[in-house]
């Protein structure tokens, strides 16, 4: 498990390149600062679907703030377009 600060925990992600880790944490830090005050953020690399031709990513992420609990999950075959798309779907869930 990788922790960015005390607040926000990523699972499954010991595996991905260094370089493209960097890009995720000031991705995910850029959601969590429109987050707002919240409690915890979970993002957990559920599996990576390999075929010959391509690769697929399944993230789900879990919110909590204001004491309740909001999740999200998605499917690409771009890491970041994943994690995108799961934070901007805890995103509109808040809102």
């Amino acid at each position: 498990m990788i922790n960015l600060g005390e607040k926000i925990e990523l699972e499954g992600f010991r595996e991905i390149e260094s370089s493209e880790l960097v890009i995720l944490k000031k991705l995910i830090g850029n959601f969590a600062n429109k987050f707002g005050d919240f409690e915890e953020l979970k993002l957990h690399l559920k599996d990576v679907h390999k075929t010959e031709s391509s690769v697929k990513f399944e993230v789900s992420g879990k919110l909590k703030k204001d004491n309740k609990l909001y999740n999200a999950e998605a499917i690409n075959y771009n890491l970041f377009f994943v994690i995108n798309e799961v934070l901007d779907r805890l995103k509109k869930e808040i809102k």
